[in-house]
């Protein structure tokens, strides 16, 4: 095979093992490979392979962190296990992006990257209904070979906005394929009752209607209000069954509540305790609130605690600690050496990058994805290809953004995710850009 075919096959492969679970070693082998593919063709593409200071300086700093941390071993296998990937991810999904981005019309592009993106969903539709019809029912909640429905969630997040920009800017002939799969990755995140999963699903597919709306479409006006009309109808919809097939939207509101309730770096040490102590102070009997304490423990509320002590604990230690997954644990059991609540982090992933990295490395990611978003921005003032791209970069930089304030989504492969698909779509925007010229 020539050389662009062997790129386009291992970013296949690696898009489709991004998300899943258990394919560490299958996702890491496919970046290998397609860096290897890349310095391959190293001299056709070093001209127009471009990075911008915000993501230079993002790199320096990863690089000097170990330096600082205070558990200095610790830091740089945190470099090479996640960081690092993930700035590797950056440096393949730009230079794929000038490989492949002119082999294919734009929209094709989309719909191409949108459902290999879509694959971990598809595989577990397909599980999902083997189930199904060995049980003679619906399998709610079911994740299939997945070990935690969150990776469905990311998948089709990125899914949603592939194809939904495939569909405003691809040919008519495959704007109904770009549907159906759209369709196919909300229905996975709802099969698998991820809350998350589908409103973030939902979501990224609004990032691409809303500006197209508000903004000169990018196809006609009636495709773009008729896609837009029938979109929040299917979002309504959507929601109303999702509401009656997973309890857990219905204590949504109650559960979050307590959380803001009593000393939160307290309640992760001491337990039961010192939530009975804080919903006696507000609601004057357990009795009264029998639903605070358990939603503190195990429900929604125990996501406000955490927030609310990874806070406290960034503010008493602004550089981070050693760059690991386990900052919150570790920095948490310096105030308490057996916490009662155990959690592996506090479920956003701004502050569990800054326990990690500190407040600058927080800071200088959210440049990087600024940046990005800019870039973007610049091009939706342009047409054609150009105009295309900028929609998808915008879409993806506020929409991990925003995720970022509900999940640790900074870290593993979700990172490897975010940068090689940033990376692959300002790359490509670039290069319409110049072409145009």
């Amino acid at each position: 095979m020539a050389p662009a075919a062997w790129t386009g096959l291992f970013v296949a492969i690696y898009l489709a093992v991004l998300p899943m679970a258990d394919t560490i070693a299958l996702r890491n082998l496919a970046l290998a490979c397609l860096l290897v593919c890349l310095a391959w063709q190293f001299r056709s593409i070093r001209g127009e392979l471009r990075f911008g200071w915000p993501i230079l300086l993002w790199a320096a700093y990863l690089l000097l962190f170990p330096l600082m941390a205070d558990d200095h071993q610790t830091a740089w296998k945190s470099l090479g296990g996640q960081w690092g990937r993930g700035l590797l991810a950056m440096v393949a999904g730009g230079g794929a992006a000038v490989i492949l981005s002119r082999r294919l019309p734009v929209g094709n592009m989309l719909l191409v990257l949108g459902a290999i993106s879509a694959a971990p969903n598809l595989v577990h539709l397909v599980m999902f209904a083997w189930k199904a019809v060995e049980g003679g029912s619906l399998p709610w909640g079911y994740w299939g070979r997945e070990t935690h429905h969150a990776d469905l969630g990311y998948a089709a997040g990125h899914a949603t906005i592939l194809l939904m920009a495939a569909f405003m800017t691809g040919e008519k002939r495959i704007r109904w394929l770009a549907v159906l799969l759209t369709l196919a990755a909300v229905a996975s995140t709802l099969a698998a009752q991820s809350r998350a999963g589908v409103a973030f699903a939902v979501f990224g597919a609004m990032l691409i209607l809303v500006p197209s709306v508000l903004f000169r479409p990018l196809r006609d006006n009636r495709l773009v209000w008729r896609t837009f009309g029938l979109g929040a109808m299917g979002v309504v919809a959507l929601f109303v069954f999702a509401f009656n097939v997973d309890p857990r939207w219905h204590n949504l509101t109650s559960e979050l509540q307590p959380g803001f309730l009593g000393q939160p770096v307290q309640i992760e040490c001491e337990g039961e305790p010192a939530i009975s102590g804080a919903v006696l102070n507000k609601y004057g009997s357990l009795d009264r609130a029998p639903w605070a304490v358990e939603g503190i423990v195990r429900g929604d509320g125990s996501r406000v605690v955490l927030l609310r002590a990874g806070i406290e604990l960034a503010a008493s230690h602004p550089w981070g600690s050693d760059g690991s997954r386990q900052a919150f644990q570790k920095l948490l059991q310096q105030v308490c050496p057996e916490p009662a609540i155990r959690m592996a982090h506090t479920h956003n992933g701004w502050i569990d990058t800054m326990l990690a990295i500190g407040w600058l490395g927080a800071a200088l990611y959210l440049g990087v994805l600024l940046a990005y978003l800019r870039q973007g921005w610049t091009g939706l003032r342009s047409d054609g290809p150009v105009r295309s791209w900028g929609l998808v970069l915008v879409a993806l930089s506020v929409f991990w953004i925003v995720r970022g304030g509900t999940d640790s989504v900074f870290r593993d492969h979700m990172l490897e995710m975010q940068g090689f698909m940033l990376a692959f779509a300002a790359s490509a925007m670039r290069l319409c850009g110049r072409s145009k010229a």
